[in-house]
């Protein structure tokens, strides 16, 4: 393929004809391409064509594409691009095929979303002409693609890639040739977390309704585990887990047991959820007290070290006053010693509510006060609201006053290490500075990356700059001391951000 060549110039083929096959025909069907497909089989190929022709009718569309046999079809193409299933020994096999029957300036992409694609290029036998083009599922919405550059990926072909990428109407976000490329690998303690906040004895409803509530998430993490199936999760982490050989990666055994069980998710109609009994909308909705009705009178003060953004919050300013009865502590780092001390002062003459999620509070709360995290970087405030009786942490009226005057929805949650929100906040950007430290993106890609392919409100490092690296950074230790688990140790990036905040006067 010549340089230059647009996608309605382009004769495409793509092998493999699963939804992200099909979804990716499709695409550059749209885009004006001559697409041609080829599946396992004459059988398996018609099939897919067959249902590549109703998705498409059924969005009001009609289909140009093809069907045909590898070899004629890729002799006479200018772009390659292989979907099959996710597995080395037959995406090299198929590769060398293509490479017998190819013209010399066939441009070969893949699919994968967690493979090598250097690799790849070897087993085609010339790196130079392979890319990784990484679509998101389904390909005919996601506007994110990831253009994975491998070693050998000659300048010309990377930049041929952005092009086609821009040409379909979507945003390309470059990245080294790494494993789980950028926005699987960065969400991957995300899962990790919520994996582990049911192990510890929260109900995956409240874990999905605090990311989507506090973090503003599309869906929540289980949720999305179960609709992408848990064996591909698993799959992808013991992959994680060999390429990179660091304990953060390990599987979690929760998801190991419920694959073995075949409770893989939505499609099996059991995996973190039971799809016969309570899905996840009834779920969310259960565990979820919306916001009561305003009690009239009230009058709060806000204090702490991190009050300063919840005193200026709309739902939190006109009930202020110095004098009042309830008094909420806002302190989202590890306590000192002075916080300690001064919610000690303020639960002699008032109703104390803490703010925050370092579980040290599990050892230094005041008998009658509240415990809470309160999220107020949107126009709604968000509560996590800890009840644990393993803990001796109850729920004061108080607590319910204060929802109601903030109009705040909330979940109940147990007395974990950073809570929910935080901790998975928290455990993701780090994994974003790693990707960075590495060299494997940009820090401005991956947020572009976890905003679309995610619907991330906010990217990580757009997270970090509103939470303060400090804080982050803080928070993660906290977790480390708390756990003694590796997993929670911050990239040195992120250290080396807080040590040049601490020498500036």
């Amino acid at each position: 393929m010549s340089a230059g060549t647009t996608v309605a110039e382009m004769t495409v083929v793509v092998a493999g004809l699963g939804p992200m096959g099909r979804g990716i025909a499709r695409v550059f069907d749209r885009a004006g391409a001559r697409v041609v497909v080829c599946d396992v089989s004459p059988e398996a190929t018609e099939a897919g064509l067959a249902r590549i022709r109703q998705e498409a009718e059924a969005d009001g569309e009609r289909s140009g594409v093809e069907a045909g046999e590898l070899a004629s079809a890729v002799a006479g193409a200018d772009l390659f691009l292989e979907a099959v299933v996710e597995n080395m020994d037959v995406k090299n096999a198929l590769l060398a095929e293509v490479r017998a029957h190819a013209r010399d300036d066939l441009v070969v992409a893949s699919n994968t979303s967690s493979l090598s694609v250097g690799e790849m290029g070897k087993a085609f036998g010339d790196p130079s002409r392979v890319v990784g083009l990484h679509f998101f599922n389904p390909p005919a919405k996601m506007r994110l693609v990831e253009v994975i550059k491998a070693a050998g990926t000659s300048d010309e072909v990377h930049e041929q890639a952005l092009a086609i990428v821009r040409e379909l109407g979507k945003t390309p976000v470059t990245c080294a040739d790494s494993p789980n490329f950028v926005v699987n690998r960065i969400c991957r303690p995300l899962y990790y977390e919520a994996q582990l906040l049911v192990t510890q004895g929260m109900e995956a409803a409240a874990v999905d309704a605090v990311a989507r509530g506090a973090l503003g998430h599309r869906m929540g993490p289980l949720e999305l585990l179960d609709f992408t199936g848990l064996h591909t999760h698993l799959a992808s982490s013991e992959t994680a887990l060999r390429e990179f050989g660091d304990p953060r990666y390990r599987p979690i055994p929760l998801v190991r047991r419920l694959v073995r069980n075949g409770m893989t998710g939505r499609a099996a109609g059991r995996g973190f959820y039971d799809y016969g009994t309570e899905p996840p909308r009834d779920g969310r909705a259960r565990v979820t007290r919306p916001a009561g009705a305003a009690r009239e009178g009230v009058r709060v003060h806000v204090t702490g070290p991190d009050a300063a953004v919840l005193r200026e919050h709309p739902a939190v300013a006109p009930h202020l006053a110095e004098d009042a009865p309830l008094v909420v502590y806002s302190c989202h780092r590890r306590p000192a010693t002075e916080d300690v001390t001064r919610v000690r002062e303020l639960s002699a003459r008032a109703r104390v509510i803490v703010d925050g999620s370092d579980a040290a509070w599990r050892d230094l709360l005041p008998a009658d006060a509240g415990w809470v995290r309160l999220h107020a970087w949107r126009e709604e405030v968000f509560a996590e609201v800890v009840d644990d009786p393993e803990a001796d942490v109850a729920v004061p009226d108080s607590v319910e006053t204060l929802l109601d005057l903030l109009g705040a929805a909330s979940v109940r949650v147990l007395a974990l290490p950073g809570l929910v929100a935080d901790r998975l906040a928290d455990c993701l950007a780090n994994e974003a500075y790693a990707v960075v430290e590495e060299g494997t993106a940009r820090a401005d890609d991956v947020d572009v990356a976890l905003r679309l392919a995610m619907n991330h409100p906010v990217g990580p490092f757009a997270y970090v700059r509103r939470a303060g690296v400090a804080g982050v950074a803080a928070g993660l230790r906290s977790l480390l001391a708390e756990t003694g688990d590796p997993r929670y140790r911050p990239t040195q990036l992120m250290s080396r951000q807080v040590s040049a905040l601490s020498r500036r006067p």
